[in-house]
């Protein structure tokens, strides 16, 4: 067992203790998520939970499904500051933070032995900064977000190494993709417009080119070429939107 899986199962212990000690025998030990009203503002920016008509006050143990709950901090019937989820045998699942009643800071999800393997930052309840997985300790991949959406680079990793590299906007892809191989070199890169290829895509072997194509609206439009381990040109197709046609046809669209 590791030392920070012990600390957290400690940290679960204590709380416990807490939670059956007197100093909360005037609250509900718990509460039915189901069971509580939740008034949001129009911009969701802030939750006030109520029962019976009174907004919760005070703190509270909230199962979250059969086998782990949630400790909150509820003032005015907002969740407030740094909250804790548990499995029901005492492990730590996640910790993250709330303002005005929704999640506003860190958020960090937890393995069986204690790791972190999900980190993520919130603002005014909605994803904004830095997102990042893990397995085992090491990084798998990681983004940027913005208001909830993907807004940013999103790197993922095989190993120690970067494996793809894409820019997002609104939650789409827009800009230039990457995919790298084991030596770090690229594989393959392209063009992105609203999460559909378009523009230039080009693929790698050894470090030097040996196919490009030109795509518009996901589908290949214009002359694919592919060429010789000399970088001299192998042959050359002909595409109208996905379509394979003849270079007299091309030439005539061209031309129109």
């Amino acid at each position: 067992m590791t030392l920070m899986k012990s600390l957290h199962q400690l940290a679960a212990v204590m709380v416990m203790l807490l939670l059956s000690s007197g100093a909360y025998a005037q609250l509900p030990e718990e509460i039915q998520w189901k069971h509580l009203v939740k008034t949001y503002t129009a911009d969701s920016t802030q939750l006030v939970l109520s029962l019976n008509g009174k907004p919760l006050q005070g703190k509270y143990k909230i199962p979250l499904d059969e086998k782990s709950f949630a400790l909150y901090d509820i003032n005015k019937g907002m969740i407030t500051g740094e909250a804790f989820w548990y499995t029901n045998g005492g492990n730590l699942e996640c910790k993250l933070h709330y303002r005005r009643g929704v999640r506003d800071g860190l958020k960090e999800n937890y393995d069986n032995n204690g790791q972190v393997w999900l980190r993520q930052e919130y603002k005014g309840g909605r994803q904004n900064g830095i997102s990042e997985m893990y397995n085992g300790g090491r990084l798998v991949n990681k983004s940027e977000y913005k208001d909830g959406k993907k807004h940013g680079l999103f790197l993922t990793y095989a190993g120690d190494r970067l494996s793809t590299e894409s820019s997002y906007e609104n939650d789409q892809r827009n800009g230039v993709s990457k995919t790298y191989g084991p030596d770090g070199q690229v594989i393959t890169e392209t063009n992105y417009v609203d999460d559909l290829k378009s523009g230039l895509s080009i693929s790698y072997m050894m470090g030097k080119k040996n196919m490009e194509s030109t795509f518009k609206n996901d589908k290949k439009h214009g002359i694919s070429r592919m060429y010789k381990p000399d970088g001299t040109l192998l042959f050359e197709s002909y595409f109208l939107l996905g379509q394979k046609v003849t270079k007299a046809e091309f030439e005539k669209y061209e031309d129109n």
